[in-house]
């Protein structure tokens, strides 16, 4: 349950990063810009998370 959690959080991250409204503030504010690389981030390593937990529960099995 943990992995698809973590899975369903990391995919929402993504797509908030992407969103239309996040890249026009992106556009506007050079701030913004490493906050939307500090989100792909932690997207990414919730996934991977989540990859790890689901690829160590098949082996367990």
């Amino acid at each position: 349950m943990r992995a698809l959690l973590l899975g369903g959080l990391g995919l929402l991250l993504q797509v908030v990063a992407l969103l239309p409204a996040v890249e026009g503030a992106v556009d506007s504010n050079g701030a913004m810009h490493y906050l939307q690389h500090g989100i792909i981030f932690a997207g990414g390593l919730c996934m991977g998370i989540a990859l790890r937990d689901l690829l160590m529960m098949s082996r367990r099995r």
